[in-house]
């Protein structure tokens, strides 16, 4: 019982060097998450507290005043409802048709695949800011302006999920295929009966990217709208400034942006098991 107990003193299962990597992590986040806290704790603070010095990290007086003045001092339930339409118009685009793509450029074989889907990551390295004027001119010929297909059009396909579902379903064996080929099961078929369930980690993670980034626009929300009805939540925050008597009330301007990054916390929270799940799961092979 000794010589066991001596051993297990021994040969710990904890080591020196994780506990310093997880501090270090645990620091760098909190740092992160700072802003975060700062808005939180603002958004239930007085007026009168909020602009004290030195400042103070939490409320003397919890209050849930700023939540009202910002949810009634603007449409800030038709703010909500836009972004909620467009992230999730934008999110089942970019799904389906990473899909489907990326269906192609792994399993299918016809000419020119290879320099087709080098284009399409090609176009990983184009920044948004060098189109955004020939999408503006699109979207407006069109006359798309202030509706919600000129908020998702320029971003129902993604670049992104195509190479990263393209990657995941070169993992699956080609037999399962070959398989379904043989009793009788078409393309079609076989990507939506057998290889979409089997992709469900990958699909599921790039389905929280695609909702995160489509949640936190602000830019293209910003010049494709110009009534106030089809502005989205973060568009929306900025007209605190404006329309509050007192001018920057930052007590409703922080109850706003938490109400914003609400959803895509609850996201992330809620569905981080299955963003690692998927990103591990999902091979680089070429």
């Amino acid at each position: 019982m000794t010589t066991q107990a001596h051993r297990v003193r021994r040969d710990p299962h904890i080591r020196w060097e994780d506990i310093v990597v997880h501090a270090l992590l645990l620091a760098i986040g909190l740092v992160i998450a700072l802003p975060i806290f700062i808005a939180i704790f603002t958004s239930f603070k007085l007026p009168s507290q909020i602009v004290t010095f030195p400042p103070e990290m939490f409320p003397r007086v919890w209050t849930y005043e700023n939540y009202i003045t910002a949810w009634n001092v603007n449409p800030f339930g038709r703010f909500l409802l836009n972004s909620t339409i467009q992230s999730g118009i934008i999110t089942i685009g970019q799904v389906i048709f990473s899909i489907m793509a990326a269906y192609a450029f792994a399993i299918l074989d016809f000419p020119g695949r290879n320099a087709l889907f080098y284009l399409v990551i090609g176009s990983l390295m184009v920044p948004f800011e060098l189109v955004f004027i020939p999408n503006y001119q699109l979207i407006s010929a069109l006359g798309w302006g202030d509706t919600y297909m000129g908020l998702t059009a320029p971003f129902l396909v993604s670049a992104f999920g195509v190479f990263l579902l393209r990657q995941f379903f070169l993992t699956v064996p080609k037999d399962f295929h070959d398989a379904a080929r043989i009793d009788g099961c078409g393309n079609w078929r076989f990507l939506w009966t057998v290889l979409v369930p089997l992709s469900k980690g990958a699909i599921g993670a790039f389905a929280i990217f695609a909702f995160l980034s489509a949640w936190n626009q602000y830019l293209w929300p910003l010049i494709i709208t110009s009534r106030i009805e089809m502005r989205t939540l973060q568009i929306g925050i900025r007209y605190f400034m404006s329309t509050l008597d007192r001018g920057a009330d930052w007590g409703p301007v922080m109850a706003g942006a938490v109400i914003a990054i609400l959803p895509a916390l609850l996201v992330f929270l809620f569905a981080q098991k299955q963003l690692v799940r998927g990103i591990a799961m999902t091979g680089l092979k070429g």
